[in-house]
This record gives structure tokens, sequence and C-alpha cells, in this order.
């Protein structure tokens, strides 16, 4: 096993956590829809309808012709409940507020300044519309409907943007009873349904997704790692003469210094004297042959790997960095781990 590997360790619990945290907050929106207690009734602004028993005391926010109440709720966020008396057809406000181009008579994607919504035509008690949209970090799930000479606006803002998140803002629509006590239309749960299917996936994102996200990016992270351990590995073009009786490609080696250990990918040749290691199929050390008798010991590593370990003294030829390792007077050693070693330790002579 690579010794490489170890270092992806970060990249993985990273990866877990984030799936872990944006698991967790839609589970818990998911757990709200089918929890008992999770929901009950309130009356707002001539409405009655479910919201999450977690929800806070009302905030009340006029702004002429609205009269709007604000509630704050960790499943859906800010929780906005409006009402005016009606300025035109619904229609034309429909396009004045969700800025678009024509009448709202089919699902439509598109952008509101610059940031992606998808809206569609729902019946609540009548004619209604339906909006999602993206704001900025933020989801914005819009509900806007007229009855009883009043036009309504139902809003969700929040950071979770996943479809339980949505789910629970649709079993907020489904709930809504009239001043009279009436509901909502019977045809409204068949479309509310088909627009959780087909929301955008760059809107909203179900728990698969958030498990392709730090898988996507372990893959990549590893891919990366990968290739540049097979390129580092590969046998060189050219030997500086023909290696006297060892030669191997993609070996891994321990560069252990003071303060530093440097695990990477290598290929090594004995030859003329010395053993030259390559990164790149390009000379990165040399080390002359007659430097190492009694300094040549074996042994295993983690999972059992063989290896040979060269404790090397005093400066050493890097052609590679030479600078910056240069800098390290102190002892330097260099672990090979091959199933080889003992052919390796032949042709070093040690």
């Amino acid at each position: 096993m690579k010794r490489q590997t170890l270092f992806m360790l970060p990249v993985f619990l990273f990866a877990l956590g984030f799936l872990a945290f944006f698991g967790y907050r839609s589970l818990r929106a998911s757990r709200a829809l089918a929890t008992p207690g999770s929901w009950h009734p309130a009356a707002v602004l001539g409405l009655t309808l479910d919201v999450p028993a977690d929800i806070s005391a009302p905030a009340l926010d006029s702004r002429p012709p609205w009269t709007a109440m604000n509630f704050r709720t960790a499943i859906l966020g800010t929780l906005r409940i409006a009402r005016e008396q009606p300025q035109g057809d619904l229609q034309g406000a429909l396009r004045n507020w969700f800025g678009l181009s024509g009448p709202l008579d089919a699902p439509v994607t598109y952008l509101i300044r610059g940031q992606l919504a998808q809206a569609r035509p729902v019946t609540v008690f009548g004619p209604s519309g339906l909006l999602f949209q993206r704001q900025g970090r933020q989801f914005a799930a819009v509900c806007v409907f007229d009855l009883d000479g009043s036009r309504y606006w139902i809003q969700a803002r929040t950071g979770d943007a996943n479809r339980a998140t949505v789910a629970c803002f649709h079993r907020v629509l489904r709930s809504i009873r009239g001043p009279g006590g009436a509901g909502v239309d019977p045809l409204l749960g068949a479309q509310l349904e088909a627009a959780e299917k087909g929301l955008d996936p760059r809107l909203v994102q179900g728990l698969p997704w958030f498990a392709l996200i730090p898988l996507g990016m372990v893959a990549l992270v590893l891919g990366i790692t990968l290739a540049l351990g097979r390129w580092s590995g590969k046998p060189p073009r050219g030997q500086e003469g023909p290696p006297s009786g060892y030669s191997e490609a993609h070996v891994e080696v321990l560069l252990a210094l003071q303060l530093q250990r440097r695990y990477f990918d290598a290929a090594l040749a004995v030859t003329g004297g010395r053993l030259v290691l390559y990164t790149f199929g390009r000379p990165f050390l040399t080390v002359p042959l007659d430097t190492l008798p009694g300094r040549v010991s074996e042994g295993s590593g983690w999972f059992g790997p063989p290896y040979l370990e060269l404790a090397l003294e005093g400066s050493q030829d890097f052609r590679k960095l030479g600078r910056w390792y240069g800098m390290w007077k102190s002892r330097t050693r260099l672990r090979i781990y091959t199933q080889d070693y003992r052919r390796l330790r032949a042709a070093l002579g040690s």
C-alpha cells in the first residue's frame, strides 16, 4: 500500500464531514415531515395553515400596501406570509414579481438578475404562481395566490437548498385553509408533486447529490495523486550507462531529513558505481555505492511491505532542488519500498 495514500485521509475526513453536515440538514427536514408533533396549525392574516413546531413568534413587517408576518424556523429558514389588496390582475403581478417576460402558463426556467429561477402555474384556490429561486447562497420558494379579495405571498428563504426543504414548504401550501375553512383546490397536490419532480438540480439537491460532491472531490484528488505517482515513477528515457544488475520503476521512496519526511514514487538504477533515483524521468539523487557498506538495513513498513533503508551521512548529491535539500546537513534516511529488496541489496554490495 502506498504511503502517499495516507495523505488522502484529511480529504476523506473533509468529504465525510461535508456529507454528514448537509445530509443531517436534509434528513432533519425529512424527519420533520414524518414525525408526529412536528407541525401545528396557526392563524396568520386570515389564513390557517400548518407550520413547524419550532416556529418563532411573528415579527410584523408592514410595507403598504403589504402587511407581512415573518417567522423563523430551523426547517424553512425565514417564513414570510404577506397580504395586500390586489393591484391589477394576478398574471401582471406574477410577470412583475417573478421577472417573467410573458404570462405564466407553463413551467419555465430562466434567470432573475443572473440567478437561476424556475416558475410554474399552480392552483391554490384559483390560478396561482409558484417560484423557486437562488438568491446568492440562499434559496427561496414563493407562492402567490388570490383569495376573497386579497392577494397572498407565502415565501420560505433558507440556506438549506434541498428537496426535503421543498417538501416542507409544499406541506405548508397544502395545509392552507381560507377564512371560511375551505381547503385548497384538489389539483394542488398533484401540481406540487410534479413541481418537486421537475426541479432543476442546480436549484436544489437531494441527498444523493450531496454524496456525489465529496465522492467526486475524493476521486479527483486520488486520480491526480495516482497520475502524478505514475509519471514520477516512470523509468528514465536514457540512463547514464547500463544498470549493473538492477533497475526498477515505480517504487515508493521515503526521504527523511531533519524536520521533514517526503514520500514519492521514483525509478532507480544501480549504474556506474552509484545508486541513482529518478523522478519524472530525470535524476533526482545519486548515492555512491562505496559510502553504503554498513549503512543498509532491512525492515517492513505499515501493512507489511519490505524495504531497504540507507543511512546517509553528510551532504548528498541532489540533482533536483539541491539548494533546498542542501540546507539540511543532518543525517539523511532513504527508504526504498520494494518486494525485490534482496536483489537490490546485492546490487548495492551491502
